[in-house]
Formats: C-alpha cells, sequence, structure tokens
C-alpha cells in the first residue's frame, strides 16, 4: 500500500551527506573530472545545494543541531539514516539562477528524481524573484539535453573546450523569463505531470532557508 512505500523529500545538503554525495558524483560524472568542492560550497553565501533522500515510511524529517542527534543516539532512538538519491547545486546572481551540478544515482533513475530537482530550482528562482536559469551541457549529453529542453530550456550559445577532461564545448542553456505567461504555464504543467506519475512517492515541498 501507498502508505509503507518509502518515501523521497528534497531537503538542504548537510555535511553530513557528502560522502554519499560524492559517490553519486563519481558514479554519474566518473573521475576524471574534478570533483565539486562541496565542503566550500556549503558556506558559500550566494550558493544553495540540496539532496534528494529516501526516507522510511514511519521516518519523520530528521532534527537538526548536533546535541539532540547525540541525544537520540544515546537513548536509541535515531532514526534509520536516509540514502540520498540524487543533488542539485546552485548559484545566484543578481538577476539569474545558475545550475552548476546536477546528478541522480544512475541505478535510481526513471523516478522522477531528476525532473523533481529541477522544479526546486525553477522554484527557488521564482522566489528569489530572479529573471531565469542558466546551466551548461555536454553537446554529447543528449539525454541531458532533453530533459532541460523538456523544461523550458533553450540553446543560448557555445563555451568553447569547456570541459577539462576531454576538451569537450559546452552548451549554454537558459530559460525564458520565469514570469513570461507561457512559461508560468508550462511549468504549472510539469509540476502537474510530475505529481501525476511520482506525486504518491514524494514528501510536499519543505520550506528552505531564506534565500540569499
Amino acid at each position: 500500500m501507498a502508505t509503507n512505500q518509502r518515501r523521497i523529500a528534497i531537503r538542504p545538503m548537510e555535511a553530513g551527506d557528502l560522502r554519499q554525495v560524492r559517490r553519486i558524483e563519481r558514479l554519474a560524472y566518473g573521475t576524471n573530472l574534478p570533483g565539486t568542492p562541496f565542503e566550500r560550497e556549503l558556506h558559500n553565501g550566494l550558493a544553495q545545494y540540496v539532496v534528494a533522500v529516501e526516507r522510511s515510511p514511519h521516518q519523520q524529517p530528521r532534527h537538526n543541531g548536533a546535541v539532540m542527534g547525540a541525544i537520540r543516539r544515546i537513548l536509541g532512538l535515531d532514526e534509520p539514516a536516509e540514502v540520498i538519491l540524487g543533488f542539485l547545486g546552485l548559484w545566484y546572481t543578481i538577476d539569474q539562477m545558475h545550475v552548476v551540478t546536477i546528478a541522480v544515482d544512475p541505478t535510481q533513475q526513471h523516478r522522477g528524481i531528476a525532473q523533481r530537482l529541477l522544479l526546486e530550482a525553477h522554484t527557488l528562482a521564482t522566489d528569489a524573484e530572479l529573471k531565469n536559469i542558466a546551466l551548461e551541457v555536454r553537446p554529447t549529453n543528449a539525454r541531458a539535453r532533453r530533459l532541460y529542453e523538456w523544461f523550458g530550456f533553450e540553446n543560448t550559445g557555445t563555451l568553447r573546450a569547456y570541459y577539462s577532461d576531454n576538451g569537450e564545448d559546452a552548451v549554454v542553456m537558459l530559460t525564458p523569463d520565469l514570469v513570461a505567461p507561457d512559461f508560468v504555464e508550462r511549468l504549472r504543467y510539469l509540476r502537474e505531470e510530475h505529481a501525476r506519475e511520482h506525486g504518491a512517492t514524494f514528501e510536499p515541498p519543505t520550506e528552505h532557508a531564506p534565500t540569499p
């Protein structure tokens, strides 16, 4: 039954997540590219990182704070560990959000995780009253490009020899104005579609700390 399903939630990335996050990054991107400096990024006031985590049906959201966590462990009340399925990294600029990294565990694909992370990016950008969202993608990554196009990103240019592992170019993609009526309607449709296909397994969006 649905009540016994493991639940997927989106929450801010924490230092304790980094071992799982790095494993997913290696699986998704290989080991030839430099890894993301997550420790530095978690203290970057102009960045925001979130993870998609899977929870048991009876698990409550994690308690923040080392003291509370230690008390729960001493009393044997500590909750089961969450399993991280994917992550998203964002940078904020004056009027634009930049998707700097997004990855899903290859064994967890086709569960709507990448789509949910991109919806989160759109929500955060809209809440911050930013104009649009930008990202870079390899021209050979046809699957990712199709996903981004489905989410409204358009090809706006090329960065030559952008990727250090093989000198491959990067396709620069940009959304339309986030408040343009046609794009707002497109996002509404995407949210409804995701809810129809995956909503039973995803927890409702949670409140985030104020963005920079």
